[in-house]
């Protein structure tokens, strides 16, 4: 079993879908693909993509837009890709200048809620 090193604690959102926007350096244009959120934290957000990304895009940066299941409210998200893992997983970092705390304490309240809960046998 592997240790954990993080800072901040991941949790699974069920069923958050991601729709992305990735911003490449001039003069590539923009992507657009669509993925499942696989987990979040404070500091970032990991997706898996519906399909590979078919060209580099490391450190662009990026939106993710994401609507919350609960309130039906459409958030934008923005920051930059730290890593892509067979062209499927990305690792994304938020961007502290565009996200205030408060608005990231109002998404992980609400994706927190859709995680799921452990099984009283594990507790």
């Amino acid at each position: 079993m592997e240790n954990e090193n993080r800072n901040r604690i991941r949790f699974t959102p069920a069923g958050l879908v991601a729709h992305i926007i990735i911003d490449p350096p001039p003069p590539g244009p923009e992507i657009i693909v669509d993925g499942q959120v696989v987990d979040m934290s404070y500091g970032g957000i990991k997706i898996r993509l519906k399909e590979p990304l078919a060209q580099v895009v490391d450190e662009s940066s990026l939106r993710i837009s994401i609507v919350l299941p609960e309130s039906g409210v459409e958030l934008l998200i923005h920051g930059v890709i730290k890593h892509i893992c067979e062209k499927r997983d990305c690792g994304l970092q938020y961007n502290p200048e565009k996200h205030s705390e408060d608005e990231l304490d109002e998404l992980m309240f609400e994706c927190v809620k859709l995680a799921p809960r452990p099984s009283p046998d594990l507790a």
